[in-house]
């Protein structure tokens, strides 16, 4: 069943549910107003009988002649019935007249009583006068009953009637109001996987349907940005895996072709280890790079001082490069605490500053440490070295991309990579401002905690 029949169905149910207590009610008050009315004309008969029998009028009272003058009137199947109240055969005489015994008290208490038994209705009087009273009156009401069938009557066709114009108008709404739904599956059914371009039509509106159509619009671009980042390290992984493997296996093969001195297998044996070491840097970089696409709620966080952390970074690069210069500003007691896994972002700031470093040829590197009014911690790693072409800026944090001018030096093409990962799972943000020959600025924005 489609979902626009049931709210159909839904909304027309609860509308019969309140048609019908609302028509019940209608009912009940008409009839009882009705009961009420005729009632109020058996007790003018009553009383009338009573007056006409047993009243100090004179015939030629102006009363007298009225009430004689109304008194052939009769109502439907009318039935008088006349008992002295002082009669000990008074409770079986009223029986006579399918009178009730718990009625009796009240009516010798001066009380009017009225009942109905089966379709007629009873009011019965007690009039005092030189022998006491009760007078019962009972008639079947054949105009009121008349008018009480076909008010049900009506009140059943206008819920029938009701009841199916409700469902035609909410399945005709319920379906338009579903339509965009409808659409948004049939556009989703046409997205695959290698047709991720693909958007949905966003709804017009600020409404749920909008909104839906734009979150999911926003996980098709960030799936596309995935497959596309997947596609890009794949192709760029297996070139970066390939070319140390074939630069191995040809200088091997080429060694073992013939006898050689000693001198050219060392020869060959440095190039096996340059490129074995090549490739062990890249395998590292790439399990870094995978371990980053795992839950970052689960790794544990621990609280360090990011000035303590370049102080141990200058110590590690120094060790590669020990001709650097690396100056840490400002050197005091401030500190700026960072909460994050301070493993893995100290591996992030390490391959920045390494980077600076190494495309410095020795010039100094300067790395600034400031506040900013946010509360953020500002990193700023700046080197006077070759620098980046601008258009290759927008290229520089793809995974194995390296610059036109890099082709000097060594590296895999993953550390800036890896690095902006690492600093957006921790909420920050990094950005690169550079000119080729005058040097790069690299930008980190942390939260302090």
């Amino acid at each position: 069943m489609r979902i626009w029949t049931k709210i159909a169905l839904l909304y027309t149910q609860l509308t019969f549910m309140v048609l019908v207590i609302t028509f019940a009610a209608v009912y009940g008050i008409t009839a009882n107003r009705i009961y009420a009315e005729f009632y109020d004309q058996l007790w003018e008969r009553a009383m009338m009988i009573a007056q006409v029998n047993y009243g100090k009028y004179e015939p030629s009272d102006l009363i007298y002649r009225h009430l004689t003058k109304n008194y052939p009137y009769s109502l439907n199947e009318e039935e008088s019935f006349d008992f002295d109240a002082d009669s000990p055969k008074l409770v079986d005489s009223l029986r006579t007249v399918v009178f009730r015994d718990k009625y009796l008290k009240e009516l010798l208490w001066g009380k009017t009583v009225e009942y109905r038994h089966v379709e007629k209705q009873y009011v019965g009087i007690y009039y005092p006068a030189e022998v006491n009273h009760i007078i019962v009156v009972s008639a079947y009401d054949k105009l009121g009953a008349d008018n009480m069938r076909k008010m049900l009557e009506l009140l059943v066709i206008i819920l029938v009637g009701s009841t199916l114009l409700v469902f035609l108008i909410g399945y005709f709404y319920a379906k338009r109001v579903m339509g965009p739904i409808r659409r948004i599956i049939d556009n989703v059914k046409s997205i695959t996987a290698n047709n991720l371009k693909h958007s949905l039509r966003e709804e017009k509106g600020n409404d749920e349907l909008s909104e839906l159509s734009r979150t999911f619009n926003q996980m098709i671009g960030r799936l596309r940005t995935a497959f596309d980042m997947q596609n890009s390290f794949i192709r760029n992984a297996s070139h970066e895996l390939r070319n140390p493997l074939a630069a191995i296996l040809g200088q091997t093969e080429l060694t073992l072709n013939r006898p050689r001195s000693q001198e050219e297998y060392v020869q060959t044996l440095e190039t096996v280890l340059e490129e074995t070491e090549r490739l062990n840097y890249t395998m590292q970089d790439l399990l870094m790079l995978a371990q980053t696409d795992f839950d970052f709620s689960r790794i544990k966080k621990e609280q360090a001082d990011v000035q303590e952390l370049f102080f141990v970074i200058r110590k590690e690069v120094l060790r590669s490069f020990p001709q650097a210069a690396i100056e840490i500003r400002p050197e005091g007691d401030r500190k700026y605490t960072v909460t994050g896994a301070i493993s893995i972002l100290r591996l992030a700031l390490l391959n920045i500053t390494g980077n600076a470093v190494k495309f410095s040829d020795g010039k100094p590197v300067l790395v600034s440490l400031a506040e900013n009014q946010y509360g953020h911690i500002l990193i700023e790693i700046i080197d006077r070295g070759i620098g980046i072409p601008t258009e290759e800026l927008r290229h520089i944090f793809q995974p194995f991309y390296r610059g036109a001018n890099t082709f000097r030096y060594k590296g895999t093409g993953i550390g800036l990579t890896l690095a902006k990962r690492i600093i957006e799972l921790h909420e920050g943000h990094i950005s690169i401002e550079s000119q080729v020959g005058q040097g790069t600025k690299v930008t980190i924005r942390l939260d302090s905690q």
